[in-house]
């Protein structure tokens, strides 16, 4: 594809310098650059992050990791990425037990909250009962007759 050039339009002055907005197949200098530059904005606006990796396993009777959670503890809030209980293990608590030691992990960080994303196929009808409030829903994603959740809890 062209390179297609970009200028400041309505602009109360002209943009200092020409710029070009172009594909990059370097993806991951791509993503390094636009993380930095966006967190340095982020973090001027509004302080530092203090970012904590947040890691939690649930393994079997053998040591094999069957679920967990993974999530970023940063600014004021938990934020949940990733949640998974395999399949032969749900029904059991552990998706709660795994949520409430999320949970206490981010009270322990001084969070106010915690934030997280589910699709319709996945367990958006869990979160409510564990105290969550749906706070937006996004139809056709990823696809068509599907929908994302987006769930917050106070702590």
């Amino acid at each position: 594809m062209a390179d297609i050039a970009a200028e400041c339009v309505g602009a109360a002055e002209p943009a200092a310098g020409a710029a070009t907005v172009q594909h990059e197949a370097d993806f991951a200098t791509t993503r390094e650059v636009v993380l930095r530059g966006l967190s340095a904005h982020n973090e001027a606006r509004i302080g530092p992050r203090n970012t904590q990796p947040l890691a939690l396993s649930l393994r079997d009777e053998a040591g094999a990791m069957v679920g967990g959670l993974v999530g970023e503890l940063k600014w004021e809030w938990l934020y949940v990425d990733l949640f998974w209980i395999d399949e032969a293990h749900r029904g059991a608590g552990h998706g709660e037990a795994l949520l409430a030691m999320a949970e206490q992990a981010a009270r322990d960080y001084g969070a106010r909250g915690v934030y997280l994303a589910t699709m319709s196929i996945q367990a958006p009808g869990f979160y409510p009962r564990m105290g969550y409030r749906e706070c937006g829903r996004m139809e056709d994603y990823p696809v068509a007759g599907q929908r994302i959740h987006h769930f917050v809890k106070a702590l």
